[in-house]
């Protein structure tokens, strides 16, 4: 059968009108000729809130740019509760797989984009097991270990049964991949058969080209502006970086460096409390932009901040925003261990600290305001040659491609 002509279901908690970097993958199969659907649930990430133009049916379909789009129902206030995003998960993975069991038997393979909870992505391993539905995962974030850094399910019954359910999940695929190789050594813990493929993202955002964005301007307020885009959460460490920022003001009493945070999240209320409550200087809070924004506010930036908890699993992992701070050539700041701070030593893309220390992200504040012009056009000269290497999109694309519709 050619290529094309078999029909793939893709999988995915989140899809358009959300922005993630499953969409420009769809589309892209889309405008090849691909035969290409998707199974996800009615958008309303991150304000756990349904999308403006949308209901929060039990069942809908939709289709955008000629794609097929079949959405299941959530459960509203997922983003403020804990009780009710567990409750979420479960109810989206019940809809999934019913929808699955009934309509599973039109496609020819599956494609499941896994960013959370891997409940959504049991619809997959259904299909594999009651219709023999070629198979392949792509893993951005880890199950159960990112379960177990919240201090959910990490003994007792409930270990036990998420430990089979990840299992009966894997052993429903039939190609396993990560895109963060250190996810393949924990993976391979609950699946020792199978390969594991290391596939990296790509950046969803790139360099403002000459004439982009004409009539829209960012003004930072300094003279030396550092800037993290992206989720606000607890895990980020924003606290840490706040406070790192905070004891270099002091020390410095600087008023021509800014901290800028563009982003929305669960920890964003906290952390301007925080801030306005220590009387932090320099910081400013941006709100969230839209991802078609953000190449005119990386461009503005002098450095980029990348930054999360320090914790065995995340430091196995490389977020997106890491892509999209390389792909728009500015050089980074790592306030984080693992995978990241050894890609930044490695290939000189900026400045690492130990994210548990904010004398030492202090320090390295002051290092990277003071440092010269130089030194971070060599930077950013780096980030392009990594971009154009590990990380190029068409060659990524183009493997995923290879596996998923052979």
């Amino acid at each position: 059968m050619d290529p094309k002509e078999k029909k793939l279901l893709v999988i995915t908690e989140v899809f358009a009108p959300e922005e993630f970097l499953i969409n420009d993958l769809v589309f892209s199969w889309q405008q090849k000729g691909y035969s290409v659907s998707v199974l996800t649930r009615n958008p309303s990430y991150p304000g756990g809130k349904i999308f403006p133009g949308y209901r929060n049916r039990l069942f809908h379909h939709e289709v955008i740019n000629g794609v097929s789009v079949y959405r299941v129902q959530f459960i509203p206030g997922y983003k403020n509760s804990r009780v009710i995003k567990v409750m979420n998960y479960l109810w989206n993975m019940k809809l999934a797989m019913l929808w699955a069991m009934l309509n599973g038997r039109k496609f020819d393979s599956v494609f499941i984009y896994q960013t959370g909870p891997l409940t959504f992505s049991s619809a997959g391993a259904l299909m594999k097991k009651m219709f023999g539905t070629k198979t392949t995962i792509w893993i951005q974030d880890v199950w159960p270990e990112t379960v177990f850094a919240y201090g959910l399910a990490n003994k007792g019954i409930s270990r036990v049964i998420l430990e089979k359910f990840v299992k009966w999940v894997y052993a429903g695929c039939d190609n396993i991949t990560v895109s963060c190789p250190g996810f393949a050594t924990l993976i391979s813990k609950y699946n020792r058969l199978k390969e594991i493929t290391f596939i990296p993202q790509w950046s969803m955002t790139g360099k403002l080209a000459a004439g982009e964005m004409n009539g829209k301007t960012v003004n930072y307020p300094g003279k030396f502006n550092f800037v993290f885009a992206g989720n606000i959460g607890k895990v980020q460490n924003l606290e840490n970086t706040v406070k790192g920022f905070d004891l270099f003001m002091k020390k410095t009493a600087s008023r021509d460096t800014w901290l800028n945070l563009i982003g929305d999240g669960s920890h964003l209320d906290y952390l301007k409390e925080l801030v306005q409550e220590n009387h932090m200087e320099n910081i400013r809070f941006r709100g969230r932009m839209a991802s078609s924004e953000m190449p005119l506010f990386y461009d503005k930036a002098d450095v980029l901040v990348i930054s999360l908890e320090n914790s065995p699993v995340f430091n196995l992992t490389i977020p997106a925003k890491f892509q999209s701070y390389l792909n728009a050539g500015k050089p980074m700041f790592g306030i984080i261990s693992g995978e990241v701070a050894e890609l930044i030593s490695t290939h000189n893309l900026g400045w690492v600290a130990d994210p548990d220390n904010p004398e030492d992200i202090a320090m390295k504040f002051g290092e990277i305001a003071g440092c010269s012009n130089e030194s971070l056009s060599e930077k950013t000269k780096n980030a392009d040659n990594l971009t154009a290497g590990l990380f190029d999109r068409s060659t990524i694309i183009n493997k995923i491609t290879d596996l998923v519709f052979s």
